[in-house]
């Protein structure tokens, strides 16, 4: 298997495949370590092509507001409001320093709790999670 010459749309372009057309038992594990990759490989690329869409604007990227318990501490540059680049930054650190715990209903993961040390708490159900990793690659993968 060859990637194209351009790895980080490439990534993507398969990361997106992957999250959108696996149906097994291990759905939950394989959205996390999509959206692992999605968000590790672009943030040393593409982190500054993540809009700065405000916080109200999350649905449209698959996340339901209400969905984020606490934005936490906002101290970095244009992010002195929640908005979508610092949620991507968020979940970034949550997931890569494995701040994450599955949200389980009638012994089945519907989705996942993520943190960060700035005091950041959102729990997201799969189907989110999915639309998000959706979206977001796509948007990457336009903008690589």
């Amino acid at each position: 298997m060859e990637y194209d010459p351009d790895f980080a749309r490439s990534f993507m372009q398969r990361t997106l495949n992957i999250a959108t057309s696996y149906e097994g038992p291990h759905d939950a594990t394989l959205l996390i370590n999509c959206l692992l990759g999605l968000l590790i490989v672009p943030k040393e690329a593409l982190f500054e092509k993540v809009p700065t869409s405000r916080f109200e604007s999350l649905a449209e990227w698959g996340i339901n507001p209400s969905s984020i318990k606490r934005f936490g501490r906002c101290e970095y540059g244009d992010e002195h409001k929640p908005n979508l680049r610092q949620l991507v930054r968020r979940l970034r650190n949550a997931v890569a320093h494995f701040k994450i715990d599955p949200l389980h209903e009638k012994g089945t993961v519907k989705g996942f709790a993520f943190r960060d040390r700035n005091g950041f708490h959102a729990e997201v159900s799969l189907p989110e999670i999915q639309s998000f990793v959706s979206k977001l690659s796509k948007h990457l993968a336009a903008q690589a």
